[in-house]
C-alpha cells in the first residue's frame, strides 16, 4: 500500500508516534511538525487536527521581529487547541538601528500570546539574558493562574544588577499559581524584586539556582523546600538582594527525600551544613573560587554523620584554595569509603594545584591485605598538581585495575577516569594510562598547557 493510500487514522497514528522524534522546540520550516503540514493538503489536514504535534514551541524575538513570526504562533496556539503546552520565548536584544514604530514589539506580542495561554502551561522557559523582559499587562491575561505548570525555567537580565531586579508581574503571578510546579531553574542574573517570596518553594522537588543568592536565602530555601529531592545553589555570595519572609536561621532543616546537593559559595559553607540533615543524600558536589574562604571541617563532618547518609558520588573543586589540607581530605575519605563509587577532585582554575598528594593516591591503591580506601570506586577524576610524583596516579590506577580481575569480591571495577595534569612532569602516568586504556579502561587524560589554535581546535601536547 503507497503512504498516499493509507486512511487518516494510520497517518494521524504514524504522526503521532513520530511525535518524539520532533525537535524539541521546531521553528525552522524543515522541522516537524512544519514539515508535516507542508508535503501536500492531505497532510496538512490531517497534522492540523493533532493538538498534541502543536504543544511545543520555541519563539526567538526582538523588537522587530521574531522566529517564527507572530502570525504562525497565533496559528500554532489555535492548532495546539487545549493542550498542554511547552514553551520557551528568547528575548533577543533589540538592534541598535530599528525604528520605534509606536506598535507594540514583536516580543511584547508573542509573550501576550504566551500569556493568553497560560492556563495549558506544562513546561515554560523564558531568557531575558540580553534584554529586559516585556513588563505592563492587564491582569486579566494571567488571571486563570498556571494550574498545569510543571517546569519553570527562566534566565534574569544579567548586564545590570539593578535592571536585572525590575519586577515581572506576569512571572511571580505564574509561580504563585502552580499548584503542580516540581521543577524550577534560575540561570546567571538576579531575581526580579518581589519573586522569590512567591516561589512555592515547599512543593519543589528540583532546584537549580544559578542566579546569585545569598547565603540566608539558602538557608530559608533549606527550611521551606522539605520536599526537594536534588538541589543547586551554584552562586552564594554575601549580597541580600531577594525579599525573604521572615524567619529563625537557627532552626534545623531536615530533607527527608533529598538525594543530590551541589553548593558553590563565594563565602563559605558552614551556617549553611551546620543545621542540615539530609539522611538520602547520594550525590555531594562542594566548589569554590574563593582564595578568601575557610573550610569548616568540623561542622562538615558533622553534617555527614548527623545525617547518616552514604555518599555514592562526591565531587570537589577548588577546595584546596580554601584551605581543605591533606589530613582533612583523608577523613572525609575515610568516613563515605565503604558507599562511594564516585570521586572527583579537580579545579576549574589552570594551574592550580588541587592538593592530591602521594599518600592518597597510595591509599586508593589496591592491596592484597589491609584496607583499600574506598573499594567500590568505579569513576575517578582527579587535577593531578606538583604535590604527586611522576608513576604514584599510574601505580594506583593499575592496581586497581588488576586487583578487580584477582579479588572483584574486595574492589570494584574501575570503569573510567579523567586525569588533568597541571604539568608535563607526568610521562610515566601518561604512558601507564594509555596502557590501561588500551585494555578497556574508558576515560583521558589532558595536559594544562593544551593550545587552542585559530580554529578553535585543540593541539595536545603528547608524550612519547
Amino acid at each position: 500500500m503507497l503512504i498516499d493510500d493509507f486512511p487518516p487514522e494510520i497517518l494521524e497514528l504514524i504522526f503521532i508516534a513520530s511525535h518524539g522524534m520532533i525537535h524539541p522546540y521546531p521553528i525552522a520550516s524543515t522541522d516537524a511538525p512544519l514539515n508535516l503540514s507542508q508535503t501536500c493538503k492531505r497532510w496538512r489536514d490531517v497534522a492540523s487536527g493533532i493538538p498534541s504535534l502543536w504543544s511545543t514551541l520555541r519563539v526567538l524575538a526582538n523588537h522587530a521581529t521574531s522566529e517564527p513570526p507572530v502570525i504562525v504562533v497565533e496559528h500554532w496556539m489555535r492548532l495546539s487547541g487545549a493542550f498542554p503546552l511547552s514553551l520557551s520565548l528568547v528575548c533577543q536584544r533589540r538592534a541598535e538601528t530599528a525604528v520605534d514604530s509606536g506598535l507594540p514589539s514583536s516580543v511584547s506580542r508573542v509573550l501576550e500570546l504566551f500569556l493568553l495561554n497560560m492556563y495549558r502551561w506544562k513546561d515554560a522557559s523564558f531568557d531575558f539574558s540580553q534584554h529586559t523582559p516585556p513588563i505592563d499587562y492587564p491582569a486579566s491575561l494571567t488571571e486563570q493562574g498556571a494550574p498545569q505548570l510543571e517546569r519553570l525555567e527562566i534566565h534574569p537580565f544579567s548586564w545590570s544588577p539593578l535592571l536585572g531586579a525590575l519586577p515581572t508581574p506576569w512571572l511571580a503571578e505564574v509561580v504563585s499559581s502552580a499548584p503542580l510546579l516540581h521543577t524550577f531553574t534560575s540561570h546567571l542574573g538576579k531575581f526580579p524584586r518581589a519573586f522569590f517570596a512567591q516561589i512555592p518553594w515547599g512543593q519543589l522537588t528540583h532546584l537549580r539556582l544559578e542566579t546569585r543568592i545569598s547565603e540566608l536565602a539558602c538557608l530559608f530555601i533549606l527550611q521551606s523546600a522539605s520536599n526537594l529531592v536534588e538541589c543547586h545553589f551554584l552562586n552564594v555570595r554575601y549580597d541580600f538582594p531577594e525579599d525573604i519572609p521572615a524567619f529563625d536561621p537557627l532552626l534545623p532543616a531536615t530533607l527527608p527525600h533529598l538525594t543530590t546537593l551541589g553548593i558553590a559559595s563565594q563565602i563559605g559553607f558552614e551556617r549553611l551544613f551546620r543545621h542540615l540533615v539530609a539522611p538520602e543524600l547520594q550525590t555531594l558536589e562542594i566548589a569554590t573560587r574563593s582564595t578568601q574562604m575557610q573550610w569548616y571541617h568540623t561542622q562538615f563532618m558533622a553534617f555527614l554523620r548527623r545525617s547518616t547518609c552514604s555518599i555514592t558520588s562526591l565531587i570537589l573543586r577548588d577546595l584546596f584554595i580554601s584551605r581543605l589540607d591533606a589530613p582533612q581530605l583523608r577523613e572525609l575519605l575515610t568516613h563515605v569509603s565503604d558507599s562511594l563509587t564516585h570521586l572527583a577532585i579537580t579545579s576549574d582554575i589552570p594551574g592550580t594545584p588541587v592538593g592530591i598528594q602521594n599518600s592518597l593516591l597510595r591509599e586508593l591503591a589496591y592491596r592484597p591485605t589491609g584496607l583499600v580506601l574506598c573499594p567500590q570506586l568505579e569513576r575517578l577524576a582527579l587535577h593531578l598538581g606538583v604535590s604527586t610524583t611522576d608513576g604514584e596516579l599510574g601505580s594506583m590506577l593499575e592496581s586497581r585495575w588488576v586487583g578487580h580481575r584477582q579479588a572483584p569480591g574486595r574492589i570494584a571495577r574501575l570503569q573510567a577516569v579523567d586525569i588533568v595534569c597541571a604539568t608535563d612532569t607526568h610521562p610515566v602516568d601518561v604512558r601507564r594510562l594509555h596502557a590501561l586504556l588500551a585494555q578497556g579502561l574508558e576515560g583521558k587524560i589532558r595536559m594544562l598547557n593544551e593550545i587552542q589554535t585559530a580554529d578553535g581546535s585543540i593541539r595536545r601536547r603528547s608524550f612519547t
